[in-house]
């Protein structure tokens, strides 16, 4: 005798089975907490930059307003860069998530990221090669320029695992997968 045949969206029909997540998802993730972590990095290489922004700005304030600012140069540097941080770093994250997980929206969105930081490469680069002694300004510790082009590159692996073959069959089979189980009486994932 055999087995009656499952229904379908049963477990065990093959139909309710979540696709299996290729190494190029993985990859991709991986290489965008390398950005992150390397990207925070160029960020707080960037303090003597904002802070010298941020003491003319404030001076400014005080020449217009003939009075002195309550607010230190110090504090308004420290505050904004540390929620820039947190923000481009939620930003990603959710980004990340939803990719992990299969939304093709979020694919190209990181996409579009890391597109972005590569073409930051290529002026990290020149940047390298340019005059850069002026005398208008503090200006970011040449090892900035290390880690920024270490994110670039990163991104630019980030960018191939992004647009494999593989990872567009991966978020293609998550939607699918999705559709097959909001029509099966399925939770919305």
């Amino acid at each position: 005798m055999t087995a009656p045949a499952p229904m379908p969206g049963a477990p065990g029909s093959g139909t309710s089975d979540v696709p299996t997540r290729p190494d190029s998802v993985k990859l991709a993730v991986e290489m965008w907490c390398a950005v992150i972590v390397v990207q925070l990095i160029v960020a707080i290489a960037q303090y003597p930059v904002v802070l010298d922004q941020s003491r003319k700005i404030l001076d400014e304030m005080a020449e217009r307003e003939g009075q002195e600012v309550p607010v230190s140069a110090t504090a308004m540097t420290a505050v904004s860069m540390v929620l820039v941080c947190v923000v481009l770093t939620a930003i990603a994250l959710l980004f990340m998530w939803f990719f992990w997980n299969g939304r093709n929206w979020a694919r190209q969105g990181l996409g579009v990221l890391s597109a972005f930081l590569a073409v930051q490469l290529v002026f990290s680069v020149l940047y390298m090669f340019t005059d850069n002694s002026s005398d208008d300004g503090v200006s970011a510790p040449a090892w900035a320029t290390v880690f920024g082009i270490i994110g670039g590159v990163a991104a630019i692996g980030a960018l191939v695992a992004l647009m494999n073959r593989d990872t567009t069959a991966y978020c293609r089979d998550m939607a699918q997968w999705r559709d097959r189980n909001r029509q099966n009486g399925g939770l919305r994932r």
